[in-house]
């Protein structure tokens, strides 16, 4: 299996490697006025079809059909179906990423945060939305707006789905250190997490390796602890189990490395 690469990086919290057509997309600011939730009923409406009647079906085919991604451990949240949840995903693939958390939260149709490059082509922002997806302010003026979402996303006993690496590295094998902002989401509304870990096996014909999804948990805030510091905790345990789920990867099909003094991509 021939390798695509390299891909040299400096700062893996902060460096990005988006495909040149996303890197195209003429983002669209999140501000204040942006509208995350409907407010008519053909709003509404609209939402319950898409996430309800069409994402299922379209996630089943990508995923299984498609892509034949295997995922191990669902199992794990049976128990925890009827209320709300976080789930935190390694982000590796550009388009399995839209569907991974649907594989993880079935039968749940799961809500996903995302940047605002998501929501800023033409025609598919309103698709996106009523998916589920909620984009991250450009604006600090919109955080209530943001926040509201999320919090009418648990009041629904929805999985909220969270990357936490931020960037896309595709194909990449080893968890990138994250941030424990995105935790205290679950701290605040007291709801089960459960990690889940996309990781590549050599096949023996073809030229991409087989992906195999992960699923950890349940971990759970810390109630005794303060927000700061029951989130960080949180962080530490997913961040755990992403990294021993990835050590199941056997092959490396896009090589990165570490280049301190900046080479060139």
């Amino acid at each position: 299996m021939a390798k695509k690469g390299p891909y040299y990086y400096t700062d893996e919290l902060n460096d990005d490697f988006a495909k040149k057509s996303i890197q195209k997309i003429k983002r669209k600011p999140v501000t204040e006025s942006f509208r995350y939730l409907p407010r008519h009923f053909w709003g509404r409406a609209g939402r319950w079809l898409v996430k309800k009647v069409l994402m299922p079906p379209i996630a089943f085919i990508v995923l299984k059909i498609f892509c034949r991604v295997k995922v191990v451990g669902r199992d794990i949240t049976k128990p925890y179906r009827n209320g709300p949840a976080f789930i935190y995903g390694n982000h590796t693939g550009y388009f399995t990423d839209t569907f991974d958390p649907a594989a993880v939260a079935y039968p749940r149709e799961p809500f996903t945060v995302v940047n605002s490059d998501s929501v800023s082509i033409f025609g598919i922002r309103h698709l996106m939305l009523a998916g589920g997806a909620i984009p991250v302010p450009d604006d600090y003026h919109a955080m209530p707006n943001f926040y509201g979402a999320i919090e009418d996303a648990v009041k629904k006993n929805g999985w909220v789905a969270v990357y936490p690496e931020a960037h896309i590295w595709e194909w990449y094998t080893k968890i990138r250190p994250f941030t424990s902002v995105s935790f205290r989401y679950p701290v605040r509304y007291g709801t089960p997490v459960f990690s889940y870990t996309m990781t590549y096996k050599k096949k023996k014909h073809g030229k991409r390796p087989k992906k195999i999804l992960y699923v950890d948990g349940p971990f759970f805030p810390d109630k005794k602890l303060p927000e700061k510091e029951a989130a960080e905790k949180l962080r530490r345990e997913v961040y755990d189990a992403m990294c021993g789920a990835a050590k199941r990867s056997d092959c490396e099909y896009v090589e990165y490395i570490y280049a301190p003094d900046g080479a060139s991509r």
